[in-house]
């Protein structure tokens, strides 16, 4: 409960954040996970409605609007000789026997699944991930095995979401240290142009806090899907000045009596 006082009160005092330097360092890593998970809420939303729409639009598109099809001796043969594009939202799925498709085109659909001459092609926002069919050795699969493989799949949504979430977090929760280590680093710099009584462990906890106001602001920009423009030296700049600010709130070293 005190953790998220705090993060309510990190959001617009840097003199509260100042006077959490002395706190230890393990309340201040819990606080880092608290923030990276209330950072991933909505993406974890929109991740868990993408995943569950693109298994279910998959499983009526394979079974009633593709031909027959088979995988083979690391190709595939069709009931077509011409590539097959089917837009159900905003998946696509191709079905493309004569090896006129390439991943790289697939990816330009940002969402979309493709069964390739040669490869298995996911494309996840605009990322694209390949699994070429000779891969796995000595393989054949038919239309109707993928028919009962989808049903199997559709019944482990929430295991397949699940496990997609955490590897959010674990992402997420991964670079938000790595932000808040190199901005600890900085805080040095900042400390001595400030003259102000503060070691790395200090700066390390400032920075933790410091992150607050631009990670939830993204939060909520992602939340309502509005664009940040230039959103990277936006989501800096305001840690630079949260942190600045906090520091300016430390008190100065005493400079030494000078004896006549």
């Amino acid at each position: 409960m005190n953790l998220f006082k705090q993060l309510a009160k990190s959001l617009y005092s840097p003199k509260d954040i100042a006077s959490f330097r002395f706190q230890g360092i393990g309340k201040t890593i819990l606080y880092v996970f608290v923030l990276s998970l209330a950072a991933i809420v909505p993406a974890s939303i929109f991740l868990g409605l993408t995943i569950s729409s693109s298994i279910t639009a998959a499983q009526q598109t394979i079974q009633s609007d593709l031909p027959s099809f088979a995988i083979k001796n690391g190709e595939l043969t069709a009931d077509t000789d011409k590539p097959l594009e089917i837009k159900d939202g905003e998946l696509f799925i191709v079905l493309d026997p004569t090896g006129s498709f390439t991943s790289k085109e697939l990816e330009l659909k940002q969402n979309a699944v493709g069964i390739l001459q040669k490869e298995f092609v996911l494309v996840s926002n605009g990322t694209a991930q390949s699994i070429p069919y000779n891969s796995a050795g000595d393989f054949s699969i038919t239309k109707d095995q993928i028919v009962n493989f989808a049903d199997q799949t559709g019944q482990l949504k929430p295991v397949i979401i699940g496990a997609a979430i955490v590897l959010l977090y674990l992402i997420s929760s991964f670079s938000k240290f790595v932000e808040v280590t190199i901005l600890a680093l900085l805080g040095l710099m900042i400390r001595s142009m400030l003259k102000k009584k503060v070691n790395y462990k200090q700066s390390w906890v400032m920075s933790a806090y410091s992150v607050t106001l631009a990670t939830l602001f993204l939060t909520i920009m992602n939340a309502v899907q509005a664009a940040v423009p230039s959103q990277g030296l936006v989501i800096w700049f305001v840690h630079l000045v949260m942190l600045y600010l906090s520091i300016k709130e430390v008190p100065s070293k005493k400079e030494p009596a000078v004896i006549v």
